[in-house]
């Protein structure tokens, strides 16, 4: 009889997968710190100041849910003190049962707009945390790290760009 019951219940019992689409719109505000590698530019005689600036973001997180991990796109249209950034990443997430959620991004590439100079993305990585306890919303923190070479338009000087933002964000993560 015992060796009846336990294929019996585990016949019984239904494990429903959820697995879906995500779609994750977001829209934040935050900080932003752009730090030249003043070392070279100084050598050359350039006048390079360091950006702190706030800044705002909206995007959206596309990808696949299954269980508790999720994984896709991150597209992301930022505005820092009247300069864009356009930022592409893939992300890997886990959406925790209590009410926390954590993802990791890795930067496939990004557009920044330097007045008098021309930049080129090199790598670039995020961290992010949200809490998803009021209905529907999840409220998001965010850092940022992106590295840019960059070569000024008046003198060819080469240098580094390195930027850090800090992005505190609302978003409405659809899973079907």
């Amino acid at each position: 009889m015992k060796r009846l019951l336990l294929p019996l219940i585990v016949l019984t019992i239904s494990f429903s997968a959820q697995a879906g689409f995500l779609i994750d719109p977001y829209v934040g505000t935050g900080s932003y710190v752009g730090a030249f590698d003043a070392a070279n530019a100084a050598a050359e005689g350039a006048d390079i100041k360091d950006a702190e600036e706030s800044m705002t973001a909206v995007g959206s997180r596309l990808g696949y849910s299954f269980l508790l991990v999720s994984a896709g796109i991150d597209y992301q249209m930022a505005t820092v003190d009247d300069e864009s950034q356009t930022n592409i990443s893939a992300f890997v997430g886990v959406d925790l049962p209590i009410l926390f959620r954590f993802w990791a991004e890795y930067f496939i590439s990004s557009d920044i707009t330097i007045d008098n100079a021309d930049s080129e993305f090199t790598d670039g990585y995020g961290l992010g945390v949200g809490f998803t306890g009021l209905p529907f919303v999840s409220i998001n923190l965010e850092a940022q790290y992106l590295n840019y070479d960059v070569e000024s338009d008046t003198g060819g000087l080469e240098y580094d760009f390195e930027t850090v933002s800090y992005l505190l964000s609302v978003s409405l993560p659809l899973d079907f």
